[in-house]
């Protein structure tokens, strides 16, 4: 029976990507006992539904179904944790970055603002003098 061999695959291929079962419901839009069923048999499976576990578990629906080494498969695609390691190293390279550029403008308007406070001083002298002047 199809459903017997699938729902071996199904939990086996959920654990490894590391997600657990309501995790994995949540992203593709289906309920946590729609994936307890799948995995335990008792649901016949939906053809919608197949493609969005697939596609998240980043393994082909062929594999799903029809076995096939998942580990070997799921490693050559990076984890979730890895996936989610990279997002964070970008995004904090980035940040790095934004930061790197904020301070080198501030540092720029502390050199601006010293021109001004300069330039202010110097005019003041000079009306002064001018007004002793007349």
């Amino acid at each position: 029976m199809q459903n017997d061999f699938f729902h071996i695959h199904l939990r086996r291929a959920r654990e490894l990507a590391g997600l657990s079962q309501a995790e994995l419901a949540e992203e593709i839009g289906v309920g946590r006992t729609t994936i307890v069923s799948l995995e335990s048999g008792r649901t016949r499976l939906f053809n919608k539904t197949i493609p969005l576990i697939a596609e998240r578990l980043g393994i082909s629906v062929e594999t799903l179904l029809c076995g096939g080494k998942i580990e070997d498969l799921l490693r050559e695609e990076p984890s979730r944790f890895e996936r989610e390691q990279a997002i964070r190293n970008d995004y904090e390279q980035r940040l790095q970055s934004l930061q790197e550029k904020l301070d080198a403008e501030v540092r720029l308007n502390r050199v601006l603002q010293g021109n001004v406070d300069s330039l202010t001083q110097s005019n003041q002298y000079l009306l002064a003098q001018l007004r002793k002047e007349q």
